[in-house]
């Protein structure tokens, strides 16, 4: 894995990969990246489900794994065998993998996915692929 990091030098950063600069720029040029940077620190837009604790965790009666408070899913169980999942109201990230580890892993899962969800991590659906549709 590549590391990726950003000095400042004078007015301007300097964006490294494994030690070795590849851009340079002032806060103008470069103000995208620092906001990207900055989202991060931001709960609600981590994609990551090992953020969160184990303690915060619920699982729902098709074997999804949420955060209590309703606002991220996190993964499913490798028990969960379903072709369609409409995923509850409130949520607003899922994570990284979420359906990556179904029984069912070959087959096409369809997400149903409230309006409130504005983040989907990646690789969501695995070898079987899927379809999100957004609900109503």
């Amino acid at each position: 894995m590549k590391q990726f990091d950003r000095e400042k030098d004078g007015d301007e950063y300097l964006y490294t990969i494994d030690g070795e600069v590849w851009l340079c720029g002032d806060d103008e040029a470069f103000g995208l990246i620092r906001d990207w940077e900055k989202r991060y620190d931001d709960p609600e837009v981590i994609t990551s489900p090992d953020v969160f604790d184990d303690d915060d965790r619920m699982i729902d009666d098709h074997f999804v794994v949420y955060t209590k408070d309703g606002k991220h899913l996190l993964n499913c169980l490798n028990v969960f065998n379903e072709a369609e999942y409409t995923v509850k109201e409130g949520v607003v990230t899922i994570c990284d993998d979420a359906f990556y580890w179904r029984q069912n892993s070959e087959q096409r899962l369809t997400l149903y996915v409230p309006y409130t969800v504005r983040l989907v991590g990646d690789n969501l659906f695995g070898v079987g692929g899927g379809r999100i549709i957004i609900k109503e």
